[in-house]
């Protein structure tokens, strides 16, 4: 007669709740599978700094969720210029796209 043994060995890493794909700005799909009014209802109970809507005039991008400290870096119509321009080309209409932004503002000044 032989024994077995079986042995489970648990590890678990626990910390706090965050939503990584959420950074700087969501990009949002004409047909993605949430829209932008529950989106941001989400957002707001989950993310303390607060988000700017945008809804840009465009046959697959429905609407731009940026976080408001970058608008002060960047226009609301560059930032569209840019979506449209750079993201735009990645995506499908059923998509909803997170993107990470750095935005550097050079300022000179001559006396």
């Amino acid at each position: 007669m032989t024994t077995s043994e079986k042995k489970i060995h648990i590890t678990a890493r626990v910390a706090e709740y965050a939503i990584p794909s959420l950074k700087d700005m969501l990009v949002m799909g004409k047909q993605s599978p949430i829209g932008c009014v529950a989106m941001r209802r989400s957002i707001e109970l989950l993310v303390k700094a607060p988000f700017e809507h945008i809804e840009p005039e465009d046959d697959v991008i429905s609407d731009i969720l940026v976080r408001q400290h970058l608008l002060k870096r960047i226009s609301r119509d560059g930032l569209i210029d840019f979506v449209i321009t750079n993201v735009k080309p990645l995506m499908e209409p059923d998509e909803i796209l997170c993107v990470e932004m750095d935005v550097n503002v050079f300022l000179s000044e001559d006396s």
